[in-house]
């Protein structure tokens, strides 16, 4: 079963996508934040991560670029799917 790694600051959408990707037959786990989200694949093999690009208030998607690098520079072959509710 493929484990997924949801990172979001909105619990709404963590816990959706948990149940839609449970529904599904995929085991998926959230966390909130950046620090949170390395703290966890540091401790647990996952098969993709469905990651947010804001964490605050900014909407630029700078956060989620940051962690993105930061996801690549350790776990390269990390596939990683990014998300956003901004549509600008």
């Amino acid at each position: 079963m493929s484990k997924i790694l949801i990172i979001d600051d909105d619990f709404s959408v963590t816990a959706s996508l948990e149940l839609l990707l449970k529904q599904a037959g995929y085991q998926a786990q959230s966390v909130a934040t950046p620090d949170e989200a390395l703290h966890k694949l540091d401790q647990v093999s996952f098969d993709l991560i469905l990651q947010d690009m804001n964490f605050s208030r900014k909407t630029t998607g700078e956060e989620g670029i940051a962690l993105l690098k930061d996801i690549k520079a350790r776990w390269p072959q990390m596939p990683v799917i990014l998300i956003t509710a901004w549509g600008s």
